[in-house]
């Protein structure tokens, strides 16, 4: 088997069959007070020829495999996934993400040489992603954004988690809600397909409401196609853990993010998918995927009845966001 190509630590649940390639090395802010991925990192931009050569590694994966399917008689699909690589199937490969947490702060063109490149090693591709910073979307000028959509990048995933001035500024996401706004209606406006994440939990038991108003109001002015919620869940060594610590950051209970999440969805006025079964600790997955506004009745409703269940069962006696922190739920 030859050389895998370089990849990173994260990407989105939904890119889990997607070919990795890694183009930035970790977090150029690196300052999220809940993030632990990258902490102690240094960010690093690749160049396009390093890039290329992990394209071009890829590649020779798939031809290796196709080789032995023919050899062999077994589908091209089975043999990648007996040998891990779940991004190549029998019609080839489909999707590719771009790592780490924001390739979209690389010049324009060289960005583009990629995505291209990309295309051309690999022609069943249909889709390319990655991850963004509102603020690098925002300070993109709006034919640099279009330049990259026209090269063949299909989705942008932002981490907007909240659209609370005040909560941005004490988790330092280092970028205010009027920039979140501007960042993804540019990338609307570009023909990007959106998917924003959102923190439920973030406002902790006293920020809870504004968390879940600001948040809607800000997803109401872009109207993204995808809204993702992942519930905060305290890392140790993080600096929000290090708050919990100290008493300065009180995280909610799962029925206190629950009415949270409700009051959010009461909210929001978009056309979005809202999603939140592709993230294992939200506790209550599948309670709210659906598409908005024609699910919105459902989903209050789902929540109301997984509040109901929570209130019957009482709450754990230790807080599960809390991660090894594990205090007493008061």
């Amino acid at each position: 088997m030859s050389v895998q190509p370089t990849a990173g630590p994260i990407r989105p649940p939904s890119e889990a069959y997607s070919l990795l390639i890694r183009v930035t090395k970790n977090c150029p802010w690196n300052r999220c007070e809940f993030c632990s991925v990258f902490k102690g990192e240094r960010f690093e931009l690749r160049t396009v020829e390093e890039v290329k050569e992990d394209i071009l590694a890829a590649r020779k994966q798939v031809d290796d495999i196709q080789r032995w399917a023919e050899q062999s008689g077994y589908g091209v699909g089975d043999i990648a996934r007996y040998n891990g690589i779940l991004w190549l199937q029998n019609d080839g490969v489909s999707s590719a993400f771009l790592q780490d947490s924001n390739t979209p702060i690389m010049k324009t063109e060289p960005l583009v040489e990629i995505v291209e490149f990309l295309y051309e090693v690999f022609p069943t591709l249909e889709r390319v992603c990655s991850y963004a910073r509102g603020k690098t979307i925002a300070k993109k000028k709006a034919e640099e954004l279009r330049r990259l959509k026209e090269a063949g990048l299909s989705r942008l995933h932002i981490g907007l988690e909240t659209g609370d001035d005040e909560l941005l500024a004490y988790v330092q996401k280092g970028a205010t809600a009027d920039e979140m706004v501007q960042a993804g209606r540019k990338a609307v406006e570009a023909g990007f397909e959106l998917s924003e994440y959102v923190m439920p939990g973030l406002g902790g038991r006293e920020r809870w409401e504004q968390h879940a108003k600001n948040t809607a109001r800000v997803l109401n002015e872009i109207n993204p196609h995808f809204i993702r919620l992942r519930t905060l869940h305290l890392v140790p060594g993080t600096p929000l853990y290090e708050k919990a610590e100290r008493g300065e950051f009180h995280v909610n209970s799962i029925e206190g993010v629950l009415i949270e999440i409700r009051r959010f969805i009461e909210d929001l006025d978009v056309t979005s998918e809202l999603i939140t079964s592709d993230f294992a600790p939200n506790f209550f997955m599948g309670e709210v995927d659906g598409k908005l506004p024609e699910d919105k009745e459902r989903l209050l409703k789902s929540i109301d009845r997984a509040l109901a269940q929570w209130r019957l069962r009482g709450e754990p006696k230790r807080n599960p966001f809390l991660g090894r922190l594990n205090q007493p739920v008061v």
